[in-house]
């Protein structure tokens, strides 16, 4: 049975830095794209999209107030934004977890303070009142590791300490009971490799070992102090299976005037299935009828063009589109590729700038910290029976200072992929698919 897997690494490290000076004024306006030396234009997808999270969610009062899922996806169209102009991935595709990378900076969040926690508010969507977010990450886990009759999905969190660290008592409480954190020690310092075994076997095991060495050689210096981990893990099968017998070979076009030969799925079902002058949609739901991928597919063959203009509210006034057609004949090539991005610039660049130096984590430990890099790995397998998928992320912390009923729906030319827990609206998983290679 195939798997979908998250593994996400916070590595946390010792630091001195200079007191952070940077006012609230001046954080609100760096994630709002206007800030000295960070390109205006890497910042105008989360200018233009701010307007689909509700107003309050930074203020956010209680639990009630703060929608938690509205965020993730508003984070999502960010990052995304920025990951569309890097050279990521092969051949241009895009694979990432919005969720998992929320999940694992909340973590972080709940040791930051002053404009370093501002600024991660400002870019995560994240509310200034930490008791809200713990009680909505609390909550949302509880979710996601429910419901495992038809497919399974849970999540884990790890804290793994350096020994003889002197962290917040209550950093580690928090951790603990809303984030459902394993707190372990380890000597970073004197037995490095030992520590690193102990961690990726960690990230193995919680992955069904499809992440392998998370944690690089080398990478625990004698100054580590912190390392968080956090994986998110999904079995599922489609409900309506494409037939093998159907699959053949067939033309995709990544680009006007470039065609390639690809595995084409096909299938004809009542899917949800909608569209506008700009797009069409497509919903195929997991077993379970919990989570769903979306399919987003361009009428026009210029991929490039329509994911700068496409946003939150144009993908979720799509979605709210949509209706059950009579049949949708749908083909779907099978694809599978990795990725792996350095994350730290579009971080810098959407807001995140203190973190990188000089920050504030005194709620993780008055010895100063700061985040040094971010690097993201994921790999996504989809095929007849359902969706096999991985992705790691690594935060290390330094020293520092049509009219007919019958609709059809071919990908045949580059699209981008949602795959959502429709219990919540949460955006799990968030992609793109410019050269379908599958082995």
């Amino acid at each position: 049975m195939k798997i979908l897997i998250l593994a996400l690494t916070l590595m946390l490290l010792s630091t001195d830095c200079v007191e952070n000076t940077v006012s609230v004024s001046e954080n609100t306006n760096q994630a709002n794209g206007s800030k000295d030396g960070i390109n205006n234009e890497s910042t105008d997808m989360i200018e233009n999209d701010k307007t689909v999270v509700p107003e309050n969610t930074v203020n956010a009062g209680s639990v009630k107030d703060y929608d938690i899922a509205a965020a993730n996806n508003a984070f999502a169209f960010d990052m995304y934004s920025q990951l569309a102009k890097l050279e990521t991935g092969e051949q241009g595709n895009i694979f990432f977890s919005p969720h998992s990378i929320s999940a694992a900076m909340a973590i972080c969040y709940e040791g930051a303070e002053n404009t370093t926690k501002e600024q991660i508010s400002n870019v995560f969507y994240f509310p200034i009142d930490k008791t809200v977010l713990r009680e909505s990450f609390k909550e949302m886990n509880g979710r996601i590791n429910s419901e495992k009759d038809n497919y399974k999905l849970e999540t884990a969190n790890a804290l793994w300490v350096q020994e003889g660290y002197p962290a917040e008592e209550e950093y580690i409480y928090n951790v603990k009971n809303y984030y459902n954190g394993e707190v372990t020690n380890l000597d970073f310092a004197g037995k490095p490799d030992g520590s690193r075994d102990t961690i990726n076997e960690w990230v193995e095991d919680k992955t069904n070992n499809k992440i392998k060495d998370l944690v690089p050689e080398d990478s625990i210096t004698p100054d580590a102090q912190i390392i968080i981990t956090n994986a998110i893990y999904f079995n599922g099968k489609w409900i309506y299976v494409f037939d093998k017998r159907l699959t053949d070979k067939d033309t995709f076009y990544p680009i006007e005037g470039e065609k390639i030969s690809v595995d084409m799925m096909h299938s004809a079902e009542n899917f949800a299935y909608g569209e506008n002058s700009d797009a069409k949609i497509i919903e195929l739901p997991y077993r379970g009828n919990n989570l769903s991928m979306y399919i987003v597919l361009p009428k026009e063959n210029n991929i490039e063009k329509f994911e700068a203009e496409f946003m939150l509210k144009d993908y979720t006034e799509l979605k709210n589109n949509m209706n059950f057609a009579a049949e949708v004949e749908t083909s779907l090539p099978k694809f599978s590729f990795e990725t792996k991005t350095e994350l730290s610039d579009p971080l810098i660049k959407m807001g995140v700038t203190d973190a990188f130096g000089p920050a504030d984590f005194t709620g993780i430990c008055h010895n100063p910290l700061k985040v040094s890099r971010v690097i993201h790995q994921a790999f996504i397998d989809v095929y007849e029976e359902g969706t096999e998928a991985a992705a790691a992320t690594m935060i290390e912390m330094e020293k520092g200072c049509a009219v007919s009923d019958t609709k059809e729906f071919k990908a045949d030319h580059p699209f981008m992929f949602f795959i959502e827990d429709k219990r919540t609206d949460c955006i799990l998983f968030m992609g793109k698919v410019e050269y379908p290679e599958y082995d």
